[in-house]
């Protein structure tokens, strides 16, 4: 081995440029590599730490508050836990999480009261700690959750409102001055989970509403998940699930206008799904998930793809730059034949010397890795780790990457090079065919097709985030902000008409949501001869919404203080007035819905807006007043703000709202969101995803180009004696370049045939998954062609250029 590390380095002395680009090209895979393979395991590691996760499975159900979606809710009513307790001896536990409305903090310490405003805060069964395997710092799992009004703390929350101190024991008031007990904090350095989005976990029965809630089916803010039994068939566990709605929503459906029977007849489903805990961050395409964000399984496979693609572009380019060195290297191999040197001798100095340029490779990719990882994961959005020593399965990795590319590299070389006859090869007699010049071209056109792939997907997924990004929502986004818990102020009316009185305030309302930021739901009845029951989304509002949102109103009239009546009326979107089967028109004025909570006219409709993420369709939707019951126990929590469009004047409009709110709100945290970036964030993934294949397809037109350096020098050096004798026939320079550049812009045109269909295929795939999407645009594959087509041109002007600079007495000399 010592001998072929001294032939291996003696190599790269001589050839210093192929060396650089070599292991530049190597380098490059191995970096990219490692990071895909870095992203892909963390999200794929969700949720496997926990000690009981094969047995745990979530229990989905039925998207109720659409008409016609397909997609599953991670949402169940309260009752769900109770029917299954009932009637499933398989299941050893069942437990819920459930997410409150927002709950800031206050508590005082060392004599000053403390306001914390921005903490996410879930609420869970006493036995949640038995369920999942969130280790404790301090206090005891088992019974942290046991008593009402008892909290757990995230480590980090933990240090944050009390220091670095043992905090159990210590008081907070939460949800309007409620006292609350500290009883545990979870320990640091969690794994990935789907389930620790949470700063602050309280006790469910810290709620007086849970003594009585065991056949309340629609109270959807729960996530329901079970432990099954060792050795227990699932599937016997799931039929046994799926029946539970017929007997136990009863009273539910009843409430509603039906019995099962005529609910199911009347073509509506309210079924019960179960899904693996370990399935539930990568594998929820099809549902709408309540704790969390959640991955995309899709996204894994991409990147999947694109490492696996980097490496065949990383391979191709040692095989060219190798085979480019066609003449010190085919006399190099012959000579040793003469001598005695047997295959196997050169072939091991073949796939010894393809080694090191791995383990050389392979180590400067871990170094790039391990200094730049921070940055990357700042520029991408990522959360990448990367300890080596503390990776057992990284080292594995990398090691099984070093041994196949060895000897994918190794290999085809020692083929190529061995073919040749020493006695013709040590006369300067060297050719190699047509298959030779088959083979190289078919590798060009490989990286081409996998570059031209990663840049059409980037393309089309920046051109999707776009379009979400300018599409007319049906309601105005811009300058609009929304103040969080309003009903903690002295006077909140009072306060939302001070705001309407700023100057540069252009509108403001008195609500409990606005778009993206809605969660009321509700089944109600049309006043009409054999009508079920109708999903509504709604929100509750006073008289200004719809110019604060910016709807268009198209019938009827909004809300109006100087009507009465208006406490008991409603305003319909487009969609809810078409479901019932009612007309947009005058005629659907004074119509009638209700509920549990009463009975509303309709006085107005607005034309459909998207009131939630582009991902979902525009449902059934209505506006209900401040002063109805629609929301009886529940104070309305927010007020929108709409800014004139003087982006100079933000920053002195935002301080007057706030020191309107300390003048209504005393002692109470001033929370404001930006619905644009509310917005904005709300598609993260497809940012990440766009930013991250963007990076990867710029290290692929680099890898590419790479290889293309190899081929074009390659084939220059096979014909310089040609490109001196049509010099010396009076072939100009820019005639030889054409002669010899389109060659290669023929193979690229042939790559661009065979990647066109594979990207829209690709591309359609992913698009499938949007309610609202674009269309693949023939410019995103324009577009794809002339960047390689520059870098193509370029790297092959530049190299026959200089070829064709030379004195043809210089290459013809031995002629």
């Amino acid at each position: 081995m010592l001998n072929f590390f001294k032939l291996f380095v003696r190599s790269i002395s001589r050839n210093k440029l192929f060396a650089t680009v070599n292991i530049l090209g190597l380098t490059i895979g191995f970096f990219a590599s490692t990071l895909i393979y870095l992203y892909v395991q963390g999200e794929l590691d969700y949720d496997k730490f926990h000690e009981h996760g094969d047995r745990i499975y979530r229990i989905n159900q039925t998207f109720i508050w659409g008409e016609d979606n397909p997609n599953q809710f991670s949402s169940t009513g309260p009752a769900v836990a109770y029917a299954i307790n009932e009637e499933i001896p398989e299941v050893e536990q069942v437990v819920r999480v459930h997410t409150p409305d927002v709950m800031p903090i206050t508590f005082e310490m060392d004599g000053e009261q403390k306001f914390f405003k921005d903490e996410l805060v879930f609420a869970a069964d006493s036995n949640f700690f038995e369920f999942f395997s969130f280790p404790l710092k301090y206090g005891d799992p088992n019974t942290a959750l046991e008593s009402p009004k008892s909290v757990v703390l995230r480590s980090e929350t933990a240090i944050k409102f009390f220091g670095d101190i043992d905090p159990v024991g210590q008081i907070m008031q939460m949800d309007g001055g409620e006292s609350y007990k500290v009883t545990g904090v979870i320990a640091e350095g969690i794994p990935n989970s789907y389930l620790d989005e949470f700063d602050v976990l309280i006790s469910l029965s810290s709620f007086e509403r849970m003594k009585t809630v065991n056949d309340n089916w629609m109270w959807t803010m729960f996530e329901t998940y079970i432990m099954v039994e060792e050795n227990v068939s699932i599937d016997e566990v799931t039929e046994k699930i799926q029946s539970l709605p017929e007997k136990y929503a009863v009273t539910t459906l009843d409430w509603m206008g039906y019995t099962y029977n005529e609910y199911i007849a009347a073509g509506k489903k309210w079924d019960l799904f179960v899904q693996p805990l370990g399935d539930i961050y990568i594998h929820s395409e099809n549902v709408i998930n309540r704790l969390s964000g959640t991955g995309d399984m899709k996204i894994v496979i991409a990147l999947t793809g694109s490492a696996i693609f980097l490496i065949i572009l990383s391979c191709i380019n040692f095989i060219n730059l190798s085979t480019a060195q066609f003449t010190s290297k085919a006399k190099d191999i012959a000579l040793r034949k003469v001598l005695g040197v047997s295959k196997i001798q050169i072939s091991k100095r073949f796939l010894s010397e393809s080694f090191f340029y791995c383990i050389f490779s392979a180590i400067a990719a871990l170094f790039f890795v391990q200094n730049l990882i921070p940055s990357i994961n700042q520029s991408l959005g990522t959360n990448m780790e990367f300890v080596l020593w503390k990776q057992p399965e990284m080292v594995l990795f990398v090691i099984g990457l070093i041994a196949i590319i060895s000897l994918i590299t190794g290999f085809y070389p020692f083929t190529f090079f061995n073919a040749f006859e020493p006695a013709k090869t040590l006369k300067g007699e060297m050719k190699t065919g047509k298959k030779g010049v088959a083979v190289r071209n078919s590798m060009l056109v490989t990286q081409y097709v996998l570059s031209f792939i990663l840049i059409i997907c980037s393309f089309t997924v920046f051109d999707q985030l776009n379009y979400f990004m300018n599409k007319d929502l049906g309601f105005k986004k811009e300058n609009l902000i929304t103040l969080e818990n309003v009903h903690w102020t002295s006077s909140p009316e009072n306060f939302v008409n001070e705001l309407n009185q700023i100057d540069g305030v252009e509108s403001a309302s008195f609500c409990d949501g606005i778009p993206l930021l809605i969660s009321n739901g509700d089944q109600f009845i049309p006043d009409e001869p054999d009508a079920g029951s109708l999903p509504l989304n709604y929100v509750v509002s006073d008289e200004n919404y719809l110019e604060t949102i910016g709807l268009e109103l198209i019938v009827g009239r909004g809300f109006d203080s100087s009507y009465p009546t208006d406490s008991t009326a409603v305003i319909l979107n487009e969609i809810a007035a078409e479901s019932i089967g009612w007309s947009v028109d005058e005629s659907i004025l004074n119509k009638k819905i209700e509920n549990w909570s009463g009975k509303y006219h309709v006085i107005g409709v607005v034309k459909d807006f998207n009131y939630w993420s582009l991902y979902a369709p525009i449902e059934p939707f209505a506006i209900f007043n401040n002063n109805s019951r629609a929301q009886e126990g529940r104070p309305t929590t927010r007020a929108a703000v709409r800014l004139f469009d003087t982006d100079e004047e933000v920053a002195r409009i935002t301080t007057e709202i706030e020191s309107k709110w300390e003048e209504f709100a005393t002692n109470r945290p001033f929370e404001m969101t930006v619905l644009e970036d509310h917005y904005r964030d709300s598609y993260s993934q497809e940012t990440q995803f766009r930013d991250v294949l963007s990076f990867f397809s710029l290290l692929t037109i680099i890898i590419a180009s790479l290889g293309l350096f190899g081929i074009v020098v390659f084939s220059i050096e096979q014909k310089l004696k040609e490109i001196g004798v049509r010099k010396v026939l009076g072939a100009s320079v820019s005639g030889l370049v054409v002669l010899f550049s389109r060659a290669y812009v023929k193979l690229l045109l042939i790559a661009f045939l065979i990647a066109a269909p594979a990207g829209y295929f690709f591309m359609e795939n992913w698009l499938s998954g949007f309610s609202y999407r674009i269309q693949v645009n023939p410019l995103t594959y324009a577009s794809a062609f002339v960047v390689l087509l520059v870098v193509t041109l370029a790297i092959s002007i530049f190299h026959t250029t200089r070829a064709s600079l030379l004195n043809p007495s210089e290459v013809l000399k031995d002629e």
